[in-house]
Parts: C-alpha cells; structure tokens; sequence
C-alpha cells in the first residue's frame, strides 16, 4: 500500500524552531518546537523520518537549518517570509507573527501548491569552498577594522600628531614610521631633512612633500 504524502514547515531562528507536518488532507500531525542546537536538530530529523517526510518548507534558502535538512537528505523548498505573510490571509489570520502557525503555513502551502515554490539545490564543493573563504575574508576585515580604530585610539590619547601623516592609519608607511617613531620624543628628532631621507629610505612614493610641523622638531636624536 501507498504512503500517504505527508508535508513538513519550519519556521526556524538563531534560538529556536517551530517544526509542523501535515497529511495529505492538510491535518496537523505533528507539531513542536525545537530549540537550535544540534539535539534539536536531529529531533527535527528524527520527526521527518518517522512520518515520511521528503519535502519541507522554510522561509530562506541557506543557514544552519538548510544545510543540515540537505545533508540528511530533505528536498528543501523556500517560500519566502513576504509569501508566507500574503499565505495567512487564506486561512483567517490577522497577519500577526506566530512561529507554529507560521511552520503549518509552510507546510499546507507545500501540500497545496507544490509546484510553485523553488527547490534548494545542494552546493558544490567549488562553491561551499568559495564561501568559506569569503566568510575567512570577512572575519579579517572586521578584525583588521578593530584593531585599526584600538591603534587609532592609543595615538589619540598618547601621540595625536602621527594620525593623519599619511592617507590611511594601517597602510605600509603609516606603520613603519610608528615602528621607527613610535613615541613624540622619538619624533622630535626628526626634521625637514631627515624626514625626507626617512621616507625615501622606506620607498615612499605620496604626493605629500616631507615637511614636519616645527614644535615637533629638535636636533636631538632619538634614543636607541
């Protein structure tokens, strides 16, 4: 005998996940929620075996969610949070949010209207690569950025004449002469002179001419 179809929704956040299934007739089944972890994921794969389960139906094509439905084996078909608000007018709702009702939504729109929603096709290796190393490039970024604005910091409070030197703090040029220079009583040696022979020395190639405001110029050398 032929299994009765059965359809899944969940409805899922970074806390938890609202997870309903219903029969050809469109009849809950199953409903709960989970919370986001990996138990609760494997809850959520537990319950979609049991009932036979091989479609289910989620607001946004990728996350944790997606990617574990898709290595256990689940067609995942996306119906958009703009689609499943529109959806809730069909069966009375006043348009108000509510994660399991949302999850049944998803689930009765799959049942009803298979053929309209849009299938998540797995990734390739070339491409699950490609993000990881955009997500590598973006964890760089955003340390790169603080620990710009902590330096930025430090000069503001201990040596405010070395910002602004050059066009960016965290460029080659910018943190050799800190290297060099890393206090103002280091920096008061310098002069016209010297800076230029600095800067040609490190292959600075700036628009900027070398000169130095006086009050930070002395004849002195800087200690070793």
């Amino acid at each position: 005998m032929e299994a009765t179809p059965t359809f899944a929704g969940i409805d899922w956040s970074w806390q938890h996940h609202a997870l309903c299934i219903v029969d050809d007739d469109g009849q809950r089944i199953e409903e709960v929620t989970l919370p986001h972890s990996k138990p609760g994921l494997g809850k959520i794969t537990t319950l979609l075996r049991r009932h036979g389960v091989a479609q289910v139906g989620i607001e946004r094509g990728d996350g944790p969610v997606v990617e574990h439905l898709i290595r256990d084996g689940f067609e995942v078909v996306v119906i958009s949070a703009r689609q499943v608000k529109s959806l809730r007018a069909r069966y009375g709702s006043a348009g108000n949010k509510d994660d399991r009702f949302d999850a049944f939504v998803l689930a009765d729109a799959l049942r009803t209207d298979t053929a309209r929603w849009a299938v998540v096709q797995p990734d390739t290796e070339e491409t699950i690569a490609l993000r990881m190393l955009v997500r590598s490039r973006h964890d760089l970024i955003d340390h790169r950025i603080a620990v710009h604005n902590q330096l930025l910091a430090v000069l503001q409070h201990n040596f405010p004449g070395a910002i602004g030197l050059f066009s960016q703090l965290d460029i080659g040029i910018s943190l050799a002469f800190l290297r060099r220079f890393p206090t103002e009583a280091k920096a008061a040696w310098l002069s016209q002179l010297r800076m230029a022979h600095w800067l040609k020395a490190n292959g600075y190639c700036g628009r900027q001419s070398a000169p130095i405001s006086s009050t930070t110029c002395a004849t002195q050398p800087p200690d070793a």
